[in-house]
């Protein structure tokens, strides 16, 4: 009988902290697509950090082309400021998401990873019809 009093109770408090932490419905979601045309449409640098070839083939208005391993002395020896605002994208997130570990070991501070190009650019066509 306490076994099962114990499994209900634990069941119970699984389920009401998943209800609290989700705060209920009254807010929205936002992803970080949406996040990345927030902050770009509010003057952020634009980062892709893909190849040569991929950033060729397609890149994003404005964006400039920095690979993800050349990021960190690219942005030092432009003058850079540690608190600029920084969208970095890539194909699908991933080398982003490394460029912006080895920016913050460098002390940059307002980074973004705005994830994949092609989710960007669907996002973009939503971002604008809203």
């Amino acid at each position: 009988m306490k076994l099962r009093n114990l499994c209900v109770l634990s069941l119970c408090l699984l389920f009401s902290s998943t209800i609290f932490a989700h705060g209920g419905d009254d807010h929205k979601h936002e992803t970080r697509e949406q996040i990345a045309w927030q902050l770009i449409d509010n003057k952020a640098l634009l980062i892709d950090v893909r190849t040569n070839e991929e950033y060729q083939q397609s890149h994003l208005l404005n964006a400039l082309h920095i690979p993800y391993k050349k990021i960190v002395k690219t942005l030092t020896q432009q003058g850079v400021a540690k608190d600029q605002q920084i969208v970095l994208y890539c194909r699908s997130g991933n080398r982003a998401g490394k460029a912006i570990k080895f920016l913050r070991k460098a002390g940059f501070t307002k980074i973004h990873n705005g994830g994949g190009i092609k989710a960007l650019k669907a996002t973009k066509a939503e971002f604008s019809h809203q």
